[in-house]
């Protein structure tokens, strides 16, 4: 694997992080190159972007390190469409090796300083693209024109050794937090995309409420009941959802929502927004959906959920048979099926 890092972002890295040997959950080990680029940034100029001189550092560092490595590889796949996935099209090119884009962005914020008729004619080449959610397939073909047999959709997946149902009681003492409390958990970077801001003004003034609050970033929680507001490690989010009732993110944009997914496997009934890039993961059965700019819905809809226990095992019992759909390791195989079978036909 090619991972190419800034020299500004590894200027205190030791030399022996340039390559290391990567376990891949089995018996297999892969080793990651980590060649040095130079970045640009992306600083909007007079007619002109510097994204794009960052862009052609890059490819041509992947490019360069790929001939040095002596790897001859069936297929190359790039994460996101910039600068990763343009640089798998370039490499495919290249080489005469098929080229697939993993596309994860719900707003395609990669694309912006490039602009969407230079993308069309970046992706025409590529294989296929791995599309995160029907919502992101349709965006793909309709702003940049690719062809919907090339795409795939494979929502993101969810460890379920990892998140699953846990203690409550312990989780709560881990927390601070009383039993007869109303615990909502909210998991994404604070901003008003992600909805906190209208999570806090629903909640404000509603009695026996406990928020926790995981991610990063400015939020005025004034008036509100947090228990919790700050980043956790991955491997700590499980014990934090544990701690919860209920799973309220209303997010205005997704390419498929890593957090929702796995507060569904904890078994939390979820207060999410209506809307097409969250139609592929949640349904009535696990969630309330509401217009996620509505601080009257989500309110009614936290209540509804607080003076319910009986709904809320019903969600929960859902949540956690609908999130098997989503295994990481089931994800994992169908990907790799369908990279083969391109790798396949190019061979023939």
């Amino acid at each position: 694997m090619v991972a190419p890092v800034s020299v500004v972002a590894s200027r205190n890295w030791p030399l022996d992080a340039r390559e290391s040997s990567e376990q891949d959950g089995g018996s297999s080990a892969i080793r990651v190159l980590r060649p040095r680029y130079v970045s640009f940034s992306a600083k909007q100029m007079p007619g002109f972007n510097t994204a794009l001189l960052t862009l052609r550092s890059f490819t041509n560092c992947a490019i360069r390190t790929l001939r040095r490595s002596g790897w001859s590889p069936d297929l190359v796949y790039g994460h996101f469409l910039y600068a990763a996935g343009y640089a798998a099209v370039r490499l495919g090119t290249l080489i005469g090796k098929p080229s697939v884009v993993s596309v994860g962005e719900g707003e395609f914020w990669s694309v912006q300083p490039f602009g969407f008729d230079r993308a069309t004619r970046d992706f025409e080449n590529a294989s296929g693209l791995l599309a995160v959610s029907s919502f992101v397939r349709e965006g793909l073909v309709r702003d940049l024109a690719i062809p919907e047999a090339k795409i795939r959709v494979f929502p993101n997946g969810v460890d379920l050794a990892r998140f699953r149902p846990g203690n409550g009681t312990e989780a709560r003492r881990r927390f601070g937090i009383s039993d007869d409390r109303f615990v909502i958990a909210f998991v994404g970077h604070f901003d008003r995309k992600k909805g906190l801001e209208f999570l806090l003004d629903g909640v404000r003034g509603l009695p026996g409420i406990a928020l926790l609050l995981v991610g990063s970033g400015h939020a005025s929680t004034d008036g509100c009941p947090v228990v919790f507001k700050g980043t956790l490690p991955h491997e700590e989010v499980p014990v934090a959802l544990s701690a919860a009732d209920a799973f309220v993110l209303p997010t205005q944009v997704e390419g498929s929502c890593n957090s929702v997914l796995e507060a569904m496997a904890c078994g939390l009934p979820i207060v999410t927004s209506k809307g097409r890039y969250m139609d592929d993961i949640v349904d009535g059965d696990v969630a309330v959906r509401v217009d996620p700019m509505d601080v009257r819905a989500i309110r009614d809809a936290i209540v509804a959920l607080k003076n319910d226990p009986a709904r809320r095992k019903s969600i929960s019992q859902a949540c956690l048979e609908k999130s098997k759909q989503f295994d990481i390791n089931l994800r994992a195989r169908r990907v790799t099926a369908w990279l083969e079978e391109l790798a396949s036909s190019n061979r023939r």
